[in-house]
């Protein structure tokens, strides 16, 4: 299981998503900015619309263009996001402060870096 980033990886959903949908779809061919995903892997993203509200997501699981998602992370609300709005891989306070919790625990870190997107 391991936290996955990626250097300024982003794009815009295909379609409006509501407050409650676990699934996101970026337009063509956006989704191979993102990390790719096997089981236990996961990335944090950030939702934004155009009066720059924005949402933190668990993205569990990528194919292609589709992402898995757990809504409202690191104390943010799930809402709903219309066509175009941006889809981006940002540092998190989540992603830092899990990296903290396992290092000064002892557990193993498991993160990949994927350079460019």
């Amino acid at each position: 299981m391991g936290i996955k980033v990626a250097n300024n990886a982003f794009g815009v959903l295909n379609a409006g998503i509501t407050d409650s949908d676990t699934t996101i779809v970026l337009k063509s061919g956006e989704g191979a900015r993102f990390p790719s995903l096997t089981a236990g892997d996961y990335f944090y993203a950030t939702l934004i619309d155009t009066s720059n509200n924005l949402e933190i997501v668990k993205v569990t699981a990528r194919s292609t263009d589709t992402m898995t998602v757990v809504r409202a992370q690191d104390g943010t609300s799930a809402r709903a996001y219309s066509t175009n709005d941006r889809f981006e891989l940002r540092p998190t306070a989540a992603l830092f402060d899990e990296f903290a919790a396992r290092a000064t625990t002892g557990k193993a870190i498991a993160m990949a870096i994927v350079f460019g997107g």
